[in-house]
């Protein structure tokens, strides 16, 4: 049967609308405890997740839905409107700009690893071949154009200002050696331009996803340094969530043992763990 406009109007005085068309609308309330559902980019996050955390979760009796994103700007808008419950592919620098920048107020849980950034090139196999006038992309997102500023630096192709830190801009370089020109690229968008320039400045994951590591990259972030602490990888969640059962649950799995085994076994050095696990407890307690 159909219904014409006046029956609409009609009939919504009765009953609902959703109700008059068989659909539901879901009450925050009856938001289940036992369902996750995490953002992520693919590695390796969605790795991790699908991998040992899953197996994990659900020995305690949680369901885990993992949601693949490429952007770096989709998760967080995901999970502040509610869709996710919690993010997991970013760190410190991104996270508190993102929130800046859009007035939110998400938060980190735990951190679970570091992803050293390197360059990379299609033409040269050391530093030592740039030469003046060289082109090189950059991530376009503050934080990681911060991050690819910093490690140009530790490679001696630009100086920045001694207030730059892990806030730098392009404007903060006082002194560019070779001539370099910087060209700005999203993330995601950065393994392409290899054919494009002379050098490329990737975060650890996305230069994974294309087919590199840190073990391919002229240069990187050394594992010891301070900014292995400031770019540590984060579990995010909505500001004042943290303490539910099921995130709690996420965080746990996600720094155990297993956690720790998977990832020290199956990226060959790229990803590094950066919590100690629990200490399993005593046979009899």
């Amino acid at each position: 049967m159909l219904l014409s406009r006046r029956d609409v109007l009609r009939f919504a005085g009765i009953f609902p609308l959703a109700a008059l068309f068989g659909c539901t609308t879901q009450d925050p309330a009856e938001e289940s405890e036992t369902d996750l559902t995490v953002g992520a980019s693919h590695t390796p996050h969605a790795l991790i997740l699908n991998g040992p955390v899953r197996e994990l979760l659900e020995a305690e009796g949680y369901h885990l839905d993992v949601i693949e994103y490429e952007g770096y700007d989709e998760p967080n808008s995901a999970l502040a409107e509610g869709e996710l419950d919690a993010t997991f592919y970013e760190h410190r620098p991104f996270l508190d700009e993102w929130n800046g920048a859009n007035g939110a107020n998400l938060e980190s849980l735990c951190a679970v690893h570091y992803e050293p950034m390197g360059i990379y090139s299609q033409e040269l196999t050391s530093m030592g071949q740039v030469e003046k006038g060289a082109t090189v992309a950059i991530p376009a997102d503050p934080a990681n154009r911060a991050r690819a500023l910093l490690l140009l630096e530790q490679e001696r192709l630009i100086t920045l200002s001694d207030d730059a830190g892990t806030q730098a801009v392009p404007a903060n370089i006082v002194e560019n050696r070779r001539d370099i020109t910087l060209t700005e690229v999203p993330a995601e968008e950065l393994s392409e331009q290899l054919s494009e320039v002379d050098l490329v400045v990737m975060p650890g994951n996305i230069a994974m996803e294309n087919g590199h590591s840190p073990s391919d990259a002229l240069a990187a972030e050394p594992l010891s340094s301070l900014l292995s602490d400031v770019y540590e990888n984060l579990l995010v969640v909505r500001a004042g969530e943290g303490e539910k059962p099921k995130l709690q649950a996420l965080a746990q799995a996600l720094t155990s043992q297993e956690v720790h085994d998977y990832i020290e076994q199956s990226f060959g050095g790229n990803v590094v763990p950066v919590f100690q696990p629990p200490e399993p407890t005593p046979e009899g307690e």
